[in-house]
């Protein structure tokens, strides 16, 4: 059984949409007709130049970002980065005073 739809039908303090009013005057213009037509031929052949234009950049920009070496690159990153780590963290133990070298066993 469905509720009575009484309280939606009047809708008292609902705002009612406004009627739009949307006119297109339409004539005939033999120059903007043919711009267009210009437009259009010359978007359709810049369309096919610019595809291969993209292509070639594309591979391009993938072969730039191809690098040989790659590997042994991050692992040397990865050791800096560490080395660095461990160089600050010595110095930060030290200022601190946390280890005492002479309590260290000879």
């Amino acid at each position: 059984m469905q509720a009575p739809k009484l309280p939606t039908a009047f809708g008292l303090f609902r705002q009612r949409k406004l009627r739009g009013f949307d006119y297109t005057p339409r004539y005939y213009d033999p120059v903007e007709e043919e711009r267009k037509e210009r437009i259009e031929r010359a978007r359709a052949e810049g369309r096919s130049a610019a595809s291969t234009r993209h292509a070639e950049l594309r591979e391009r920009m993938r072969h730039s970002w191809q690098r040989e070496g790659g590997d042994r690159a991050n692992v040397m990153r990865l050791v800096v980065i560490m080395a660095l780590v461990c160089v600050v963290l010595y110095y930060i133990i030290k200022g601190f005073g946390l280890v005492d070298p002479s309590a260290w066993p000879t």
